[in-house]
């Protein structure tokens, strides 16, 4: 287990904002996850987990303690069976599946991120979500026992599942069997149309709210006219309003006050209140 004090959060966030961590747990193994618990819980500490943190923003005054899973990046298999832990690069594992001719890998193509953070929330986009793909996840429980459980435990849901209270170690898929070459082709074609409508080059963290029901939050915010709008260094994507970029040295406080002012014109132009997609520490 290595153990920093006074790690800086904001290098190891997409947004490159935010305080530091008091505590800052790396651990090696998968049996060191309980013990930080342990050493936390004794402490009265709040522990946080750390992925790749591109769907994050942490508050300019730190917190506590961090857990990160960065030295689980082990993957196996590529399947239709694969295995991946959860510090492992989510973009590099779909791209492995899919050159193993995994089908369905193709929809999970152009999303940021770690495996573990992807799963917690369910990432995905309109070709599908990475919890239909899951056949087990073992992970910590917030008593500390490490446990395995079967997809329909994890309860995955629109943007979250019912794994965000515990510790994801690794994570068993089950994919079908396809075609190498038609996989590629249409994995090329989901991140072409992302990148032709998504700011993906800026310092950003994704979408930042999630769609209400029959609704899309980005269109909501463009007719509200709140795109190219400023706090700061933080902004309305003029490219996608859903995503709000740091460009000038923007501080976490710029961006939740930008947050803010967003979901207030949303709810007094369209009576919609905007619920927020990334997690804030």
């Amino acid at each position: 287990m290595i153990l920093k004090r006074d790690e800086p959060l904001a290098p190891r966030t997409s947004w490159k904002v935010g305080g530091r961590a008091e505590y800052f747990f790396i651990p090696e193994r998968h049996e060191e996850v309980p013990q930080a618990m342990s050493y936390c819980r004794a402490k009265g500490l709040e522990l946080r987990v750390l992925g790749g943190g591109t769907n994050l923003l942490v508050r300019d005054e730190g917190c506590p303690a961090v857990l990160s899973l960065e030295k689980f990046r082990h993957t196996d298999g590529y399947g239709p069976f694969a295995r991946a832990e959860a510090g492992a690069s989510f973009p590099a594992f779909v791209k492995k599946v899919a050159d193993n001719a995994c089908g369905g890998s193709e929809a999970l193509a152009g999303i940021p991120g770690t495996v573990g953070g992807a799963l917690v929330m369910n990432a995905g986009g309109h070709h599908g979500e990475i919890g239909e793909f899951v056949r087990r996840v073992k992970c910590v429980e917030p008593d500390g026992r490490i446990v395995t459980l079967d997809r329909d435990a994890c309860g995955f849901r629109y943007r979250d599942s019912d794994l965000k209270h515990r510790v994801i170690l690794s994570v068993d898929f089950e994919f079908t069997e396809g075609d190498r070459a038609v996989i590629r082709s249409r994995m090329r074609e989901i991140v072409t149309k992302k990148r032709a409508s998504q700011p993906l080059h800026g310092r950003s963290a994704g979408c930042v709210f999630r769609n209400p029901p029959g609704a899309a939050a980005g269109r909501l915010i463009d007719e509200c006219g709140f795109k190219g709008a400023r706090v700061g260094g933080a902004v309305v994507s003029t490219v996608h309003a859903n995503f709000l970029m740091n460009e000038a040295d923007a501080s976490a406080g710029d961006l939740l006050a930008l947050i803010h002012q967003v979901q207030n014109r949303v709810r007094e132009s369209r009576g919609v209140d905007l619920e927020l997609e990334i997690k804030v520490w």
